[in-house]
């Protein structure tokens, strides 16, 4: 089980709105030195919608189930799902 802080808590009891997906989007720098990788919590119908939009913007992203008790949220989660 994910333990949930003040980073990644819910109100929700539905399980369906705990983060058990980890996003990671990537942007290249200049240089190779400068590249980005933001993190974030999300649960699995934002991680779909999320990645979909991301790649179909040309955004390499990366899905899966390493969610951290330190992970921000999806910005602007309520979009993605």
């Amino acid at each position: 089980m994910i333990p949930l802080d003040e980073t990644i808590a819910t109100t929700h009891t539905d399980p369906a709105e705990i983060p058990t997906r980890r996003i990671s989007v990537y942007f290249e720098g200049p240089t190779p030195q400068d590249a980005l990788c933001l993190e974030y919590a999300a649960t699995p119908a934002e991680a779909w919608e999320f990645t979909s939009a991301a790649v179909h913007a040309g955004l390499m992203v990366t899905v899966d189930g390493q969610v951290g008790p330190d992970m921000r949220r999806l910005p602007c989660r309520s979009l993605w799902h």
